[in-house]
């Protein structure tokens, strides 16, 4: 399920005080720059220091027109985490946009997994990466993966404020209240679809096929993004219900709306997903 930054660095300190931190994390789910942002914030956290020519940091990041991580960077770095720390306790490395290493013939990569699967004593590895699908399942494995909720807020919506008060106002772990909330989000969707179709030129329709057709396609770009946009107000909504007690039923209904976006983006029909998101929610399959 997605994390606010903010938790991801609260889960960092305790376990970082609880001594239970992994060798290996992935941030993704938010664009590169706050991926960034946040792998730093928490690497200035874990060495208690400004990262500014610190000895114990260490980032790297694709390099070249190609944009690649090369095997070059990769050995340097190793080189680099084989050594005793300088300052702090451990060393951190920042690797960005990791999918970057993979690319064809992905040598950079597999250079990598040696450091993945046995990394150096007193070092700790931070990925980065919008486009985890691009990471070799070997490299996603052996790291403990982190789905941002980005930090930027949506983009405003008609009517977003009364849809998520009536979404928790279904909170109840029935199937009628599953279905009260799969006929919420249908009609709003629905509702939006059509305020969007009527902000568009209706002269413009008249023009012709071909433009016709590209103003349909300018829809459907546009319901992807608010159907994005919408999902998130909701999950933001459960982070702000949760507080600081992360209650069972919130992770729950985190995770199917996590899902539901997923499986939206994949073409999935979307009134079979609702209902069968809402049903998670109400933890009934």
């Amino acid at each position: 399920m997605p994390f606010p930054p903010s938790r991801v660095e609260e889960l960092f300190q305790v376990a970082a005080k609880e001594g239970r931190l992994a060798h290996a994390h992935l941030l993704t789910g938010a664009p590169p720059s706050e991926l960034e942002s946040l792998g730093r914030g928490l690497a200035a956290n874990l060495l208690d220091a400004d990262l500014e020519g610190h000895p114990d940091f260490f980032i790297l990041r694709p390099e070249s027109k190609s944009r690649r991580v090369s095997i070059a960077q990769v050995r340097q770095l190793e080189h680099s985490l084989s050594r005793k720390p300088h300052r702090a306790p451990l060393k951190v490395a920042l690797i960005l946009e990791a999918e970057r290493m993979c690319l064809p013939p992905a040598e950079a990569a597999n250079a990598f997994l040696k450091t993945l699967e046995e990394p150096p004593d007193h070092s700790l590895l931070i990925l980065t990466s919008d486009r985890p699908e691009q990471l070799l399942p070997t490299v996603r494995s052996r790291c403990l993966t982190f789905p941002i909720l980005p930090d930027q807020n949506p983009s405003p919506i008609h009517g977003i404020d009364e849809l998520t008060r009536l979404w928790a106002e279904s909170s109840e772990p029935t199937a009628l209240a599953a279905y009260r909330r799969a006929s919420l989000l249908q009609s709003f969707l629905l509702s939006t679809r059509d305020r969007l179709n009527t902000q568009n030129d209706p002269e413009a329709e008249e023009e012709g096929d071909e433009n016709e057709s590209a103003q349909s396609a300018n829809l459907a770009g546009q319901l992807v993004r608010v159907r994005e946009d919408i999902i998130t107000h909701l999950i933001r909504s459960a982070w702000a219900r949760a507080e600081s007690n992360l209650r069972p039923e919130i992770v729950r209904e985190i995770d199917a709306l996590e899902k539901l976006r997923l499986a939206l983006a994949r073409n999935i029909d979307p009134t079979l997903a609702i209902e069968v998101s809402c049903l998670r929610i109400a933890g009934l399959t």
